[in-house]
């Protein structure tokens, strides 16, 4: 009984393009088999994606790729909760240095396989990696080989770190709802932070106008409270009837002026105040985040830069193992080309071989034929010799 487990190795470990082919004859292996559950299971797996297929070679190339994310994912994360500023630089650097070597290595297992893989297709690789390092879970998937789709990490800072983040698909109609819905729900929570800090922000108009609105309040109670001495004081004018009360009520009156005069510049001056109290705070912190802001643009700038650097470095590196790779390809195929000659000329050189043995056979032959006939010659001419010698001596 072939186990789901198997069939889903095999399916996501193989080739791409033959995938729909090897599922469906896993269907029909498991339909033979009687089994209708695994078959309905083996059927409802997707076809991988090109960057999620590349992912999956990544992982199953190197099994300890998936250990690397997830302890650079989990140092990020410590490094956010405990605020640790140089550290996240740091952990940032190694994070792109590391994504960028996994997408170029993912491009060179897919050449290999026979794929070409465009460039929307890498940052769907690199986008998938950069989820995997900021969430547990993506990194979960990624380890287990099978991914169907990318993922793209959407917020800032990691999934369980505590910032605002949301991790959404990153293909097709899913994808694009996930990061709509992502987008609205961040719109609602800075509407609403902002409208809560809308009371208490220093130097915002609201804060003004409840102070003057506080200043306006005051000014009536104080001139009711004149307008009551003013009556109290015609109250006894009249009743006195006398100079004397007369003096005493424009004496009051002006006095009264006098006080409401200087309660009122106490209240412009202690507006004035606070008003330059919210002025200074507000530029504070307007200053805060500029610094902010030019520590984020130099970081992004230097991983920019970085990132540029390790680009071109692995686009040079990948041209000479591509140049190297087809200066093998043709010298094996000159070698090959070479072999195959000789193998062709080596039966005619065999037979020349066997005919040059013959003929130096036949040479042997014919040298030891002539030896033995220069023997008889010069045995002939030996006794021919002697003949002649006997013949000299019996001359008279």
């Amino acid at each position: 009984m072939v186990a789901l487990d198997d069939v889903v190795d095999e399916l996501y470990g193989g080739a791409l393009d033959d995938f729909v082919a090897r599922r469906d004859a896993a269907v029909r292996a498991a339909r033979a088999a009687k089994d209708r559950d695994l078959a309905g299971r083996i059927g409802s797996l997707r076809k991988p994606t090109l960057a999620a297929w590349a992912v999956n070679l990544l992982v199953r190339d190197d099994p300890t790729l998936a250990g690397a994310l997830r302890d650079l994912g989990e140092g990020m994360r410590d490094a956010e909760r405990s605020l640790d500023g140089p550290a996240l630089r740091e952990l940032g650097k190694q994070r792109r240095a590391l994504v960028a070597g996994l997408v170029a290595r993912a491009r060179r297992l897919v050449a290999d396989a026979g794929q070409k893989m465009s460039t929307a297709a890498a940052q769907e690789v690199e986008h998938t990696l950069t989820a995997a390092l900021a969430d547990p879970r993506v990194a979960d998937a990624v380890a287990a080989g099978t991914l169907t789709h990318g993922t793209e990490h959407v917020g800032f800072g990691s999934a369980d770190g505590g910032a605002e983040s949301a991790t959404v698909g990153g293909d097709g109609a899913d994808g694009a709802r996930g990061r709509a819905e992502t987008s609205r729900a961040t719109d609602a929570a800075t509407g609403r932070a902002a409208a809560g800090r809308g009371g208490t922000r220093p130097g915002t108009g609201d804060g003004e106008a409840s102070d003057d609105a506080s200043g306006a309040g005051e000014e009536p109670a104080a001139g009711s409270r004149a307008t009551t001495r003013r009556t109290a004081g015609t109250a006894t004018k009249g009743a006195s009837g006398s100079a004397t009360g007369s003096t005493t009520s424009a004496a009051d009156r002006a006095a009264a002026a006098e006080a409401k005069e200087r309660e009122r510049r106490e209240r412009e001056q202690e507006r004035a105040r606070r008003r330059h109290e919210q002025a200074v705070a507000a530029r504070e912190a307007a200053e805060a985040e500029l610094d902010g802001a030019r520590t984020r643009h130099e970081d992004a700038a230097a991983a920019e830069q970085q990132a540029v650097s390790t680009l071109e470095d692995a686009e040079r590196a990948s041209s000479e193992a591509y140049a190297a790779e087809e200066e093998l390809v043709r010298a094996l195929a000159d070698v090959r080309r070479r072999l195959a000659d000789a193998r062709a000329a080596l039966p005619r050189v065999d037979e020349t071989l066997v005919a040059s043995r013959a003929r130096a056979r036949a040479q042997e032959k014919a040298v030891r034929a002539a030896a033995r006939e220069l023997d008889r010659a010069t045995a002939a001419a030996d006794r021919a010799r002697a003949a002649e010698a006997r013949a000299a001596d019996d001359l008279p």
